[in-house]
């Protein structure tokens, strides 16, 4: 039997004891999603995956999603997603940046990706300690935690979520990836969202994708975003995650935010594989 211990906070969870390669057993499946839906992120330890064990597992969610950058793609496993600082022939293998901001994957779609999951290929170490740990935040916490005022002026409202945003205004990024992102219009979701399987009540905003809110502003809406971003961060929702070789770290856009920590030299080699499963569009 798996065993499963449970961050003291309000999202993440550690699974030991299963093995995900192959075909794994349908009861095996629903205990993994339900622990998602109820803690937000799901790491399981010790895995030893080749690029089809985690298609075929990540496949299980739903639709996979093929991500923009086709450059970083596994040769063969198109809905794969390199994340890396491993410079090969003069190339970056994988992206570099991925996390640098506060996001939910895909929130600049009309269906925003509804679950995505990384695979510790290398993981960087200094002096016996492990680098590059990825940081979440609940956003149903954060939801719960804001005063009813607050809550009643954010409901029904809906926010601009823009890639062009990501790529061009907060990093300045080369021409031919800005180009590549406008094929992407902004997309409106809810500031407060209704998660389907758990119905909770979650924020959905993020300093890495939420540009504007319809009917407001220009200085008033980006007066209430920094201002949700800054209570939706703050550390008593966080799940920090210390990354080890073969983890399968799982987690649910839906209900988290997430930032990666860029704490490792270049020469200090990460490599991560990403699947992402497509969602549907908020009610």
């Amino acid at each position: 039997m798996p065993s499963v211990t449970n961050a003291s906070g309000p999202i993440g969870a550690e699974v030991r004891g299963v093995d995900l390669s192959g075909e794994v057993d349908d009861a095996l499946f629903a205990r993994l999603r339900d622990l998602l839906h109820a803690r937000g992120v799901v790491v399981v330890r010790g895995q030893h995956l080749t690029e089809a064990d985690q298609v075929a597992f990540a496949g299980r969610f739903g639709s996979l999603q093929k991500i923009l950058f086709s450059e970083h793609l596994v040769p063969g496993y198109p809905e794969l997603f390199l994340i890396s600082n491993v410079v090969e022939g003069g190339r970056n293998v994988g992206n570099t940046d991925a996390g640098r901001f506060w996001h939910t994957d895909g929130a600049y779609l009309p269906a925003p990706h509804r679950i995505s999951m990384l695979y510790a290929v290398e993981v960087p170490h200094r002096d016996g300690r492990p680098l590059g740990d990825t940081v979440f935040t609940g956003m149903a916490a954060a939801y719960d935690a804001l005063p009813r005022a607050t809550k009643a002026r954010i409901a029904g409202l809906k926010a601009i979520h823009s890639l062009v945003h990501r790529y061009e205004t907060k990093t300045g990024s080369p021409e031919d990836l800005v180009a590549r992102t406008r094929k992407y219009p902004p997309a409106a979701h809810p500031l407060v969202v209704r998660h389907p399987d758990t119905g909770r009540q979650c924020l959905y905003v993020s300093e890495g994708y939420t540009t504007g809110i319809e009917g407001m502003g220009e200085a008033q809406a980006r007066e209430l975003i920094d201002a949700l971003c800054a209570h939706a961060v703050r550390p008593e929702f966080h799940y920090r995650h210390r990354w080890e070789v073969g983890d399968l770290l799982i987690w649910d856009n839906r209900q988290t935010l997430h930032k990666a920590t860029f704490d490792y030299l270049p020469a200090e080699r990460r490599l991560m594989r990403r699947a992402t499963v497509s969602g549907e569009a908020f009610a």
